[in-house]
């Protein structure tokens, strides 16, 4: 896997986001959030040609004190994440999704509201997240 040329790491506001630089790129409702822990692991990648979820998991057990399994699990959650995100590529990204992979460690997950109407969805707690202009200002 490797990043995707044109994405940045920014700190705004406290929050760090994942930014695309140049004018094609520019698209506001798709904007990336991320917690300290992946904001570290993504600015470790940014230094690499390319790495693998073992790099991610050997970063994570390096700089937290967490197990390997653990920190696998959430390193190959946060790599199939960053691949559905579009801004890392490569043959090697997990297609498993993050729901997923807490099943394999028999952790309980959430249901997924794929397939279910707007009104199931908002039953069962499940809505759309509106884009960044609608949640600001509608």
């Amino acid at each position: 896997m490797k990043v995707k040329n044109g994405f940045k790491l920014r700190e705004v506001c406290g929050e760090h986001i994942i930014v695309a630089e140049g004018d094609e790129n520019i698209d506001f409702s798709n904007i990336i959030s991320m917690n300290e822990s992946s904001a570290f692991l993504w600015e470790e990648v940014q230094k690499r040609s390319s790495f693998t979820v073992e790099d991610l998991v050997e970063l994570l057990c390096g700089e937290y004190e967490i197990d390997k399994l653990t920190a696998r699990k959430d390193a190959t959650a946060l790599a199939s994440q960053w691949g559905v995100a579009g801004i890392i590529e490569g043959e090697d990204i997990p297609e498993m999704i993050a729901e997923k992979v807490g099943e394999e460690v028999g952790e309980e997950v959430q249901p997924s509201a794929e397939g279910l109407s707007q009104e199931q969805r908002k039953e069962c707690g499940q809505t759309p997240k509106k884009g960044l202009f609608k949640r600001i200002f509608g």
